[in-house]
Order: structure tokens, then C-alpha cells, then sequence
């Protein structure tokens, strides 16, 4: 059952990519590097939606999620940020795969997931283009933002709060009689139309699976 009080956040991505620096950085403004670790992170934190409080939870994973408790993570999880580097081509094959499997095992209109380019700061070590992150957003049907951990965090936390938002708008509109009438596919071209309005872009219908994308 949906819990409207909460919302389960699963933070992954491949080795070194900056996953705690992106949930630490928009959690308390902070930026603490890169570290590694074999421990998941599991925080908790409150937003609020149009005078609603809602609970966040955010689990950081760590690269041994890979080996064994993915599956795990995937079902427990109602919003996914892929995190990638934009210095690193192997990582965004990475975050590629991730956005298969969440695919593959959560169906449409249940979950909302962002795809998160991270280092934008070391430009000068690009190996993954801008348009590379759109076009496989839109692939996936999935918001995408360009941000830098260590530069800023503006980026981090507005990429986070539209994540947050859809996550929420998704949960409120499965309690609604509409979705008896809609479906749950329905449901995601609905929130497509809002972002893309919201968006100043064109109607969903106009520019099919366009979705919000930012590099800041």
C-alpha cells in the first residue's frame, strides 16, 4: 500500500562516480569528496509539497550493491537516481544497465527515476556528452540533470526536488478514482504532459517522451 508520508529514494550508480558526494551534497549543502565504501547509507530527511510534510528516505548504495542486493534495493525503492561521471564512458554504460533493470522490475506510473550526470566541473575530461544523458533519458522515459557535487549546490538539489516531486504527484495520483479509468500508463503520460508544460516545451503528444533536463 502507498504510504503518502513517505517516499523511498535508491541513490546508484557504478564505482567512483560521486554518489555520496550528490546525496550528502543536497542533504547538507556540503561537499565531503569521494570516498570508498562498502557500506550502504541510509538517511532520513523531511520535505514539504504545498503545506505536506513528507518523509524521505535516501539510500546510498555502495559499489557492492552490484553484487547481490540490487534486485533487493530495486523492490524496496519507489524513486532511483542513476548517478554517472561525464569523465567516465564505462559508468554511463553503467547507469545504462541500472536504468534496464529498474525497467524490468517496476512497472509504469509505480516509481519516477532521474538520471544524474555528476563532475560537469572537469569539462577539460569529458567523455560523455550532454546530448548522450538526453537521449538516453529519453530512452527511458526519465527526467535528466547535469550537475557538479563540488561546484555546486543549487544543481544537486534542484535535480533532487524534481525527482521528489514526480515521486509524490505519482503516489497522490494512484489514490485517485481517475486511475481506475486511466491506467497506471496513463498516469505517466499525464505527468509528462504537467513537466513538459511546466517546462514551456511542447505537448507530450508534440514531443514524445520529452521529460525535464538541466545541466547546472
Amino acid at each position: 500500500m502507498t504510504n503518502l508520508n513517505r517516499i523511498r529514494v535508491v541513490v546508484m550508480g557504478g564505482a567512483r562516480v560521486g554518489k555520496s558526494a550528490v546525496t550528502v551534497r543536497y542533504l547538507t549543502k556540503r561537499y565531503i569528496g569521494e570516498y570508498s565504501s562498502s557500506t550502504d547509507f541510509l538517511y532520513r530527511h523531511c520535505v514539504t509539497f504545498d503545506s505536506a510534510t513528507t518523509e524521505v528516505e535516501i539510500l546510498d548504495t555502495s559499489k557492492c550493491a552490484a553484487m547481490g542486493c540490487l534486485d533487493e534495493h530495486l523492490r524496496w525503492g519507489e524513486a532511483f537516481v542513476v548517478v554517472y561521471s561525464v569523465c567516465d564512458a564505462l559508468s554511463f554504460h553503467d547507469a545504462r544497465d541500472l536504468l534496464d533493470k529498474v525497467a524490468a522490475l517496476k512497472l509504469p506510473g509505480y516509481c519516477t527515476t532521474l538520471l544524474l550526470g555528476n563532475k560537469r566541473d572537469l569539462d577539460h575530461s569529458r567523455q560523455v556528452g550532454v546530448d548522450a544523458g538526453q537521449e538516453l533519458s529519453l530512452q527511458f522515459g526519465c527526467q535528466f540533470y547535469e550537475v557538479s557535487a563540488a561546484e555546486h549546490w543549487a544543481g544537486v538539489s534542484l535535480a533532487f526536488q524534481s525527482l521528489l516531486r514526480e515521486a509524490r504527484s505519482l503516489q497522490l495520483l494512484r489514490t485517485l478514482p481517475i486511475r481506475r479509468k486511466l491506467g497506471v500508463n496513463s498516469v505517466s503520460k499525464v505527468l509528462g504532459n504537467i513537466f513538459s508544460k511546466a517546462a514551456g516545451k511542447r505537448p507530450a503528444g508534440q514531443d514524445r517522451k520529452k521529460r525535464p533536463s538541466l545541466s547546472i
